[in-house]
């Protein structure tokens, strides 16, 4: 299979994330030194009779000790969250790879007006949107309404909630958006292809639970993507698939540099 990065968005905010954390590391470690220098330079300027003098001195240095830089937990979370998606999404394409010959393209990180996808496959069975998920949880789903629980290694409830993106689309819902932007881009560069979508959860742990009125495929793991995409007949002709792939390139970096432009 050929492969090309386009983006890498959960790499590049697990270097964004550990930069922060190291920065803050840098300030504790700085004030650290600077409260080892004032309990010398206290120690230095006092005598053992001068009691008064050494409260003050403990005040001070509980002071100082108290405004120590710390990392926020939320901060070390997310770095947790974003290190194990950028995993999943390499497992993913690994094997991804190992499935499909040279025919096919795959595209890491593809961005348009809808937003972004992980990954974007391109060959004779078709296009496939792919948003690439690592939470080891149960997905339950009804229509627009996506949601999970989570258990221990013991079989207890944990954790339940809703399973959306930051502006609270499903993951469904977000996946379908942007391949339906990518559709509608194809057609209107006379390019009639349809765009299918599906969302793949890479973890020992993750499972399916209930699903109700699903319109996209659900898949644990690449095995039953890689069953759908190819149970899907050869519809795009190799001059067809180039026009495709080429489309691609260009809708993403239209959006990827409209996104840096509204960032400056």
């Amino acid at each position: 299979m050929r492969t090309e990065e386009l983006s890498n968005h959960p790499l590049a905010q697990v270097r964004a994330l550990q930069a922060s954390i190291a920065e803050v590391d840098a300030r504790r470690a700085e004030h650290l030194r600077a409260v080892r220098t004032l309990r010398r330079d206290n120690a230095a300027s006092r005598r053992w009779w001068q009691w008064g003098l050494w409260w003050r001195h403990r005040r001070q240095e509980a002071v100082m000790l108290a405004r120590i830089p710390r990392v926020d937990p939320a901060l070390q979370q997310e770095l947790a969250r974003y290190q194990a998606g950028a995993a999943a999404e390499e497992h993913a394409a690994w094997e991804l790879m190992a499935c499909f010959d040279d025919r096919w393209a795959l595209f890491l990180g593809y961005l348009n007006r809808r937003g972004e996808v992980d990954l974007v496959l391109v060959g004779p069975g078709g296009v496939w949107a792919i948003e690439v998920k690592g939470r080891g949880v149960r997905v339950h789903v009804d229509g627009e309404e996506w949601t999970f629980e989570k258990f221990d290694r013991y079989g207890n409830l944990v954790d339940d909630g809703r399973l959306c993106d930051r502006s609270g689309r499903s993951w469904g819902r977000q996946v379908r958006d942007v391949a339906g932007a990518l559709e509608a881009f194809l057609l209107k560069r006379g390019v009639p292809v349809p765009v299918n979508a599906a969302v793949v959860v890479m973890h020992d742990r993750a499972e399916v639970g209930s699903l109700y009125d699903l319109p996209i495929v659900l898949s644990i793991g690449t095995d039953y993507l890689v069953d759908q995409i190819r149970s899907v007949p050869a519809t795009l002709s190799t001059h067809q698939q180039a026009d495709v792939e080429r489309l691609i390139r260009q809708d993403h970096e239209f959006h990827r540099e409209r996104r840096s432009q509204r960032r400056r």
